[in-house]
């Protein structure tokens, strides 16, 4: 494996959206193959006109393993109130879960936060993903209420 994480152009969408298919399907299992196609796009986060506005935030980020993209983070500052990053949504290939990629992922979103100034970055968690919980835990969030995770910097 040759993993490097960098930020996310506008030329990745093809590999997040299906990224993002092949995660709901995990979630969702044999349900999300049995909804019609305008249903599965709600459950999407990389339904075109959303993808092209959190890439441009500049804190949005992909993992890859010999240039194919296997996951990526969508996230942006909560404006206008400056100074804080709301965590839109992770989502890594399954065949790579376990691995660690996760935490690359969040360490580059933390060191661009950093960099800007952030002074706070949240993700909300769903109470039924206990994945999500432990990677938060492993960067360093603060758990609220188990549905709300809150990383101070």
């Amino acid at each position: 494996m040759n993993i490097s994480v960098r930020q996310m152009k506008d030329s990745d969408y093809e590999a997040v959206h299906h990224i993002d298919i092949l995660t709901q399907k995990q979630y969702l299992g044999d349900e999300f193959d049995h909804l019609n196609e305008a249903e599965q796009e709600k459950h999407l986060v990389s339904r075109k006109s959303e993808f092209l506005i959190n890439v441009n935030t500049g804190f949005c980020f992909v993992v890859e393993d010999e240039a194919k993209v296997i996951g990526f983070l969508l996230a942006h500052e909560t404006l206008p109130f400056h100074g804080n990053l709301y965590i839109r949504y992770v989502g890594l290939d399954p065949e790579y879960q376990g691995r660690g990629l996760g935490v690359l992922m969040y360490n580059e979103l933390v060191k661009k936060a950093k960099e800007n100034k952030i002074e706070q970055i949240t993700a909300l968690i769903n109470l039924d993903n206990p994945q999500s919980l432990k990677l938060c835990e492993k960067v360093g969030f603060k758990i609220k209420d188990r549905k709300e995770a809150i990383l101070e910097l």
